[in-house]
C-alpha cells in the first residue's frame, strides 16, 4: 500500500510566489502612492474651501453693520482696539487665532469667534497635527496655511488667497502688473523642515480669491498654471503673504 504524499509548498515554489508578489508590489506601489497623495490633497483642499467660505460669510455679516472685512491685514488699515481682527497681522497663525477666538474656545460663555463652523482641525491634515483643544494660543506647528494679507474687493479672483505652507510664498506675484512666467519653478517648496508637511516636494494645494481650489503636483508648478495663464495687476503696495 502506497503512503499518501505529504502536502505543502516546496522551497522553490515559495520563492516563486514571493518573487511574484514582489513584482506586483513594485508595480502597484507608485499607483497606490499617487492615489493616496491625491486623496490627501483633496481632503486638504476641502478644508481650505471651508476656511474661504467662512471668511466670506463673516464679511457678508459685517457689511450691513458698517464694519470692514475680516481678510487679514498686513500693512493696510489701522488697528481698532474694539475689533482686533482689523489690526495688522504678522503671521497666519496670529490671524487664525483671532478669527476663531482660540484663546476662549474652551470657555463657551466667553467664546466669540468672527466665523462660525471653523475650528483648528481646518488648519491641520496630511501630517500636520490638530492643535490641542486646551491650547490658549495657536502654535505654528498646528497650522498648515499661508494666507494673503491686504486682499481688496478689486483683487482679481485668480490670485491665490490660501496655500499650503510647503509652497514657497516668494514665488507668488505680489505687486504691480505682471504676466505669469510659464517656466516651471524648480525650487517651489520650502526647504525648512518646519514647513515640509503637508506634501513637502510632492505638490501643494491653494484656494484662489474667487473660491476655486486647485491641487498641483510637482510637475505643474509654474506661475502660468498657478494664475491660470492670466495677467495679474496687484498695483501698489500689493499683497503680503503671511506664513505660519
Amino acid at each position: 500500500m502506497k503512503s499518501a504524499r505529504k502536502q505543502g509548498f516546496t522551497l522553490v515554489e515559495l520563492l516563486v510566489v514571493i518573487g511574484i508578489l514582489g513584482i506586483l508590489s513594485a508595480a502597484l506601489f507608485p499607483a497606490i502612492g499617487n492615489a493616496m497623495l491625491r486623496a490627501n490633497m483633496t481632503s486638504v483642499a476641502t478644508r481650505g474651501k471651508d476656511i474661504y467660505v467662512a471668511i466670506v460669510g463673516a464679511n457678508t455679516e459685517r457689511e450691513p453693520l458698517g464694519l470692514g472685512p475680516v481678510w487679514p491685514r498686513a500693512t493696510l488699515g489701522e488697528s481698532d482696539a474694539n475689533d482686533p481682527i482689523t489690526g495688522n497681522m504678522s503671521t497666519s497663525s496670529q490671524y487664525f487665532e483671532i478669527l476663531m477666538d482660540i484663546p476662549n474656545m474652551s470657555n463657551p460663555s466667553s467664546w466669540a469667534p468672527y466665523v462660525n463652523g471653523l475650528d483648528p482641525s481646518k488648519l491641520a491634515g496630511s501630517g500636520v497635527k490638530v492643535s490641542p483643544s486646551t491650547a490658549s494660543s495657536l502654535d505654528r506647528q498646528y497650522n498648515m496655511w499661508t494666507i494673503a494679507g491686504d486682499i481688496l474687493d478689486e483683487t482679481e479672483d485668480i490670485v491665490p488667497l490660501l496655500a499650503t505652507r510647503n509652497f514657497d510664498d516668494s514665488n507668488f506675484i505680489r505687486t504691480g502688473s505682471q504676466q505669469p512666467n510659464a517656466t516651471r519653478i524648480n525650487e517651489w517648496y520650502k526647504q525648512d523642515a518646519t514647513y515640509r508637511q503637508p506634501f513637502f516636494n510632492k505638490g501643494f494645494v491653494m484656494v484662489r480669491k474667487g473660491g476655486a481650489t486647485i491641487s498641483l503636483t510637482a510637475r505643474y508648478t509654474s506661475q502660468a498654471i498657478i494664475y491660470g495663464g492670466q495677467s495679474v495687476n496687484l498695483g501698489s503696495p500689493g499683497l503680503t503673504y503671511l506664513i505660519p
